[in-house]
């Protein structure tokens, strides 16, 4: 998995630099022109989301998510192997709804021929960042349970 691990990390970092490149350079054309670039906006928005869900997966898989431990420390191990279960059941919970949502959103997308205002693209193209960038960190979501189960294990 150390390939998905650097494509995720390059594709995050590719995509809020090019949000950037596109943010300033509707910023530069506005103070020039007084006219916004409205395909710059609309693309920033759509990337956006993915950028969110990547970096979402990213944290998961470093552990970089807050977390409150203060009542989890003093427990001992089996117990905090319990409450392990119960974070990533419900991590995972939460990401199984926003992935049927995402796929029931993109398939009305596809279904209406949805497109975007400015650029006329399918809207279900940068949908699916939903349900992709769902399977994705619910995958991450177990793989760190699973390495914090471990970890607790040999404790």
């Amino acid at each position: 998995m150390r390939w998905l691990d650097k494509v995720e990390e390059y594709l995050c970092a590719a995509l809020i630099f090019f949000m950037a490149i596109l943010a300033f350079a509707n910023v530069i054309a506005r103070y020039l022109t007084e006219q916004s670039l409205a395909f710059t906006e609309e693309l920033v928005i759509n990337l956006f989301v993915f950028a969110t869900l990547l970096g979402a997966s990213i944290a998961f898989r470093k552990g970089a998510h807050l977390g409150m431990t203060v009542l989890t420390d003093f427990l001992p191990n089996r117990y905090k192997k319990g409450i392990a279960v119960l974070s990533a059941v419900c991590g995972v919970a939460l990401f199984v709804m926003l992935l049927f949502h995402g796929v029931n959103m993109v398939i009305q997308e596809y279904e209406s021929e949805m497109t975007t205002y400015s650029m006329g693209l399918p809207m279900w193209w940068f949908g699916m960042a939903v349900p992709l960038g769902s399977v994705l960190v619910i995958g991450r979501i177990i793989q760190a349970a699973l390495a914090e189960l471990r970890a607790l294990a040999g404790k």
